[in-house]
């Protein structure tokens, strides 16, 4: 595969020159703004082999470009929801190969919502599984360290009472100093103190029940050690908690190693005080699924549920706004 790098003025003259030096077939990996105007990243297999793997697309009817919207003769320019959309993608920094995969899924939709657009790119690239009403399964909540788990356990257990299905809190959270104490508090409110779990002991409680656990270094053998044990002790399933704003290939790679512990759900947090979410895209596209998200500090805000359209939002969201998920948002 042949990949150039192509600087413009504008986004249209960018994708001129993409068709003038590679042609029609070429494929749109991602773009940014950079002093002179715009950076346009285009790829072509020469030979006319396959793609490789790494861009492989399932759907093989979708067209070869990221957008069927061909530059005019005459006016030559993008169309504008088209050019918002290529921004807005490639505005968060997550991989070329996830922001191609966006691109192209949401040229094929017919519809006037750029939105919806998008929502069918995020429904196929990604996974979502919701919460849901507590079970009587044990969730662990597994992390770096100030990813927000503590947070994310308090306003799970609030929503759990409200839905009349309480559950058994727990920590091993026990020696950094003050680890505990948040989550200490919020029990006192809801009389439910939570279980103070040291290494190896399991949290006897046959109902529904949320182990909150303290920040590991993902990249340190011995820590994930004692998190599988802590894991495995409790017959639970670990859920990954990430905050937005990560460096996308970092997330990679932590998002790698916590699936290897049997993590199948993301958390992603302080959506609100990020303007790029691309870390938390790159984690997801290695696999994981969505399950929530958090985008308040403020317990009683509960945690709100991510959908195609409302990841779709966020990512087409104005940078300097506020995060827009108050149309699908779980109230606590």
């Amino acid at each position: 595969m042949r990949i150039r790098t192509f600087t413009a003025r504008s986004m249209s003259e960018a994708l001129r020159l993409v068709r003038q030096e590679l042609g029609r077939d070429a494929v749109i990996l991602g773009n940014r703004d950079v002093a002179e105007g715009v950076e346009v990243t285009a790829a072509i297999d020469p030979t006319d082999e396959p793609v490789s793997d790494s861009f492989q697309i399932q759907d093989r009817d979708l067209g070869p470009n990221v957008l069927p919207l061909e530059v005019g003769d005459d006016e030559d320019q993008l169309p504008e929801e088209a050019e918002r959309l290529l921004r807005a993608v490639a505005f968060h920094g997550a991989p070329l190969e996830v922001n191609e995969k966006l691109c192209r899924r949401a040229a094929q939709v017919n519809d006037p919502s750029l939105t919806i657009s998008l929502a069918a790119g995020v429904e196929e690239v990604f996974r979502f599984s919701p919460f849901g009403r507590p079970s009587d399964n044990a969730l662990v909540l597994v992390g770096p360290p100030g990813a927000g788990k503590t947070v994310v356990a308090a306003k799970y257990a609030v929503e759990s009472v409200l839905s009349g299905r309480p559950l058994k809190i727990a920590t091993t959270d026990i020696e950094r100093p003050g680890g505990e104490m948040r989550l200490m508090e919020l029990a006192e409110i809801l009389d439910n103190r939570p279980v103070r779990l040291t290494p190896g002991r399991r949290l006897e409680w046959s109902g529904p029940r949320i182990i909150d656990t303290e920040g590991v270094n993902p990249f340190d053998d011995s820590d994930i050690q004692k998190l599988r044990e802590t894991i495995e002790i409790n017959d639970a399933e670990p859920v990954l908690v990430l905050p937005a704003g990560g460096d996308p290939y970092e997330y990679e790679d932590i998002a790698y190693v916590f699936a290897e512990l049997g993590v199948t759900r993301l958390v992603a947090t302080r959506i609100d005080t990020a303007r790029r979410i691309g870390g938390i895209l790159a984690a997801a596209s290695t696999g994981l699924s969505f399950a929530a998200a958090g985008a308040s500090p403020v317990i009683a805000d509960g945690l709100y549920p991510l959908t195609p359209t409302a990841l779709a939002r966020l990512i087409l969201n104005d940078p300097d706004g506020a995060a827009e998920l108050d149309e699908d948002r779980k109230h606590a």
